[in-house]
């Protein structure tokens, strides 16, 4: 489970003796195609690494209509609301093939940022930096949706 850890961007360049604690409350987990592996509005009990396959996240925006904001890849961590109060999802996550998870205890994990604060400070900071570009890319999507006038897209 370490060389899984190791090899995922966000891991890259965490100390071993880390990953290997992280891996002692993390459990593997398989989802077959089209399984959900949380409800929007759950309870957050988990943050979840990508090993192989991939989860579309989305959500509901009309009875029978789901719309897809993003496509979690290999090596990718999702779940992230389990590790941020109020603790529950803002968004449904289900396998877009047979997928293998690496899910990660977020109780645990927070006990451990906060026992191990320069480590944690590394880790939040990388959670922030992936906010930001799911943010930038969720802005992208949008700029796409809108009409464009002479002056750029227009909000109107």
């Amino acid at each position: 489970m370490i060389e899984d850890l190791q090899r995922a961007e966000f891991f890259q360049g965490f100390d071993e003796k880390a990953l290997a604690d992280i891996a002692a409350f993390a459990e593997r987990r398989t989802c077959e195609k089209g399984e959900t592996i949380f409800e929007r509005d759950a309870e957050a009990r988990f943050v979840y690494l990508v090993v192989k396959g991939r989860v579309r996240q989305g959500f509901e925006v009309g009875p029978g209509r789901d719309v897809w904001f993003q496509t979690i890849e290999p090596g990718g961590l999702f779940g992230l609301p389990a590790l941020i109060p109020p603790r529950a999802h803002n968004i449904r996550s289900v396998a877009s093939e047979r997928t293998e998870l690496i899910a990660i205890d977020a109780d645990r994990l927070l006990e451990y940022l906060e026992e191990h604060p320069r480590f944690g400070f590394l880790f939040m900071e990388r959670i922030a930096k992936l906010y930001q570009r799911r943010l930038n890319n969720c802005r992208l999507q949008v700029v796409h949706l809108l009409p464009v006038g002479e002056s750029g897209p227009l909000l109107d």
